[in-house]
This record gives C-alpha cells, sequence and structure tokens, in this order.
C-alpha cells in the first residue's frame, strides 16, 4: 500500500526562468504574477542561490549569474 505524501506539490520553477522574468520586469511582484507563484517563492529561490535581488537588477545575465553560483557550490 502506498500512501501519497499529501499537500501540494512543488512548483520547482527553474532559476533560469526566475532571473529571465525578474529581469524583464525589474520587479519581483509582476514576475510572480506572471509564473503564478508568491514573491516569496522568487525570494527564497534566490536566497537559496545565494543570489540578490540588487545582483539581478544590476544587469548581469541570467547565465553569469548562474554561473557564478555553481561556482560557489
Amino acid at each position: 500500500m502506498v500512501k501519497s505524501r499529501g499537500g501540494r506539490p512543488r512548483l520547482n520553477i527553474p532559476l533560469e526562468v526566475l532571473l529571465d522574468a525578474v529581469q524583464r520586469h525589474g520587479h519581483i511582484l509582476p514576475a510572480a504574477k506572471e509564473l503564478h507563484c508568491s514573491d516569496a517563492y522568487i525570494h527564497g529561490q534566490f536566497k537559496q542561490a545565494g543570489l540578490t535581488l540588487a545582483d539581478i537588477l544590476a544587469g548581469n545575465g541570467p547565465d553569469t549569474l548562474t554561473e557564478a553560483h555553481e561556482a560557489t557550490r
């Protein structure tokens, strides 16, 4: 007998998609609405990746940011 985990399934939105949406909109809230997630989810994913909103909005490309994140792992 297999038990279901219950609860809401994880979103698992790739970091590159989050970065792209926030850079296009310039703010987290419109990006969250576009991606159908909460602004807290985006903030949490950035924090987990070691990124700040200032870094993202400074004009650094998503490739640069994800490469920097990979180097810190």
